[in-house]
C-alpha cells in the first residue's frame, strides 16, 4: 500500500514537471495586405478572412498571450484570436527580435507571435526552431508551430487558409 501511494505521488510529480516543461509557440506572418502604396497598409478582405480563420484554427491551443508589431496588418491579423480568447494584443519591436526572443524563451507560456515576411523566419531561428527558409513576399499561409519539451524544440510548418 505504501509503495503504491509513493509510486502514485512520484508519477504525479513527474507528470506535472512534464506538463510545465512542454509548451508551444505559434508564429505567423501577417495576412494579405492592401497594395495601397502606404507604409502601413491594412488587410485586404482576403486577409481579414485569413485572420478570422487563424483565430478558429488556434482557439483551442491554450494560447495565453498574443504578440504583434504595431503595424496595422499585424495588429489586424492578431486581433480576431485575441478577441476570441479575451486577450489584449501585446506589441513588440521587430527591430529588437533577439531581445524579444530572449524574453519569450524565459516564459513558459503558449503564445502567438504575428510578424512579417522578413522577421518571422528570423524569430523562429532565434527561438531555436527551423525557419524552413525565407518567406516570399507573396506567401501568407505559413504558420509555424514550435513545440518545446525540456531542451528540445520541434519545428512544424502548418498552413493557414483564407477560404
Amino acid at each position: 500500500m505504501k509503495t503504491t501511494f509513493l509510486s502514485t505521488i512520484l508519477l504525479l510529480c513527474l507528470w506535472s514537471n512534464i506538463t510545465l516543461a512542454e509548451r508551444s509557440i505559434y508564429l505567423v506572418r501577417h495576412a494579405e495586405k492592401q497594395a495601397d502604396g502606404t507604409a502601413n497598409p491594412s488587410l485586404t478582405k482576403q486577409g481579414l478572412q485569413r485572420a478570422n480563420n487563424l483565430a478558429q484554427q488556434l482557439k483551442d491551443k491554450n494560447i495565453v498571450a498574443v504578440y504583434s508589431t504595431s503595424y496595422n496588418r499585424t495588429q489586424q491579423t492578431a486581433a480576431p484570436l485575441a478577441k476570441l480568447l479575451g486577450l489584449d494584443v501585446q506589441t513588440y519591436d521587430p527591430r529588437k527580435l533577439l531581445e524579444f526572443a530572449e524574453t519569450v524563451l524565459r516564459s513558459d507560456q503558449t503564445i502567438l507571435i504575428v510578424g512579417h515576411s522578413n522577421t518571422t523566419p528570423s524569430m523562429v531561428t532565434h527561438l531555436g526552431g527551423d525557419s524552413f527558409g525565407d518567406i516570399d513576399e507573396s506567401v501568407y499561409d505559413r504558420l509555424y508551430h514550435l513545440r518545446f519539451s525540456k531542451d528540445e524544440v520541434e519545428s512544424m510548418l502548418l498552413k493557414s487558409t483564407s477560404k
